[in-house]
């Protein structure tokens, strides 16, 4: 059965995208079972959403939390009381996982935690967290020993045989980028690409 994550919140040319409106709104949809967003950090340690590395030409890592405007903290968006899947994509590799994980302990929510970093995840692993984790790749995992909860898949490159492949080994599969929605599985999802596909 195909279920959706709204892909930073559901945004629009009023909205923008990983604000707390747009994430908030894809929390309450019935259309989706989660929303998906991206992490990095401040300065001064502050967890935020946002998903470019610059902001205003800085790097965020490099700025204090109050230098950012409309910029919300993750904890603003944990507060949020739901038990819908909250999937963080951790854009920034060199984070403090151990404060991470302990914001994340706080609220106790339906928390998915991915990366483009095998190592990012792996560390998170051996931590015995409670959380799916999971790593995105636009090629298939070559390592195989690939024993994560998820795996996340361009569109492009999924097909009926991979997503197989990866459910008989219990690896949960995710597919973003997304060009049709034709598999059993969870899309990541712009919430205008969920309209027009319908529409076809």
């Amino acid at each position: 059965m195909k279920k959706y994550i709204a892909h930073r919140g559901i945004w629009n040319d009023k909205v923008k995208d990983n604000s707390y409106k747009a994430l908030y709104d894809g929390i309450n949809s019935d259309k989706y079972i989660g929303i998906e967003t991206d992490i990095r950090v401040t300065k001064d340690n502050i967890f935020v959403i946002y998903h470019n590395a610059l902001y205003n030409g800085k790097l965020i890592k490099n700025m204090n939390y109050k230098e950012l405007k409309d910029v919300s903290k993750l904890e603003d968006i944990l507060k949020i009381n739901t038990d819908k899947i909250i999937l963080l994509e951790i854009k920034d590799f060199n984070m403090d996982i151990k404060k991470l994980i302990k914001l994340l302990d706080k609220y106790k929510r339906n928390v998915m935690l991915m990366s483009f970093s095998t190592l990012v995840i792996s560390k998170i692993k051996v931590m015995h967290t409670k959380y799916k984790l999971g790593v995105l790749n636009y090629l298939i995992n070559s390592d195989s020993n690939y024993d994560f909860d998820f795996i996340c898949l361009l569109d492009i490159i999924s097909n009926k045989f991979i997503i197989e492949s990866f459910k008989k080994r219990h690896i949960e599969v995710l597919i973003y980028g997304v060009i049709s929605n034709n598999e059993d599985a969870i899309y990541i999802i712009d919430d205008n690409k969920l309209k027009d596909l319908a529409k076809i």
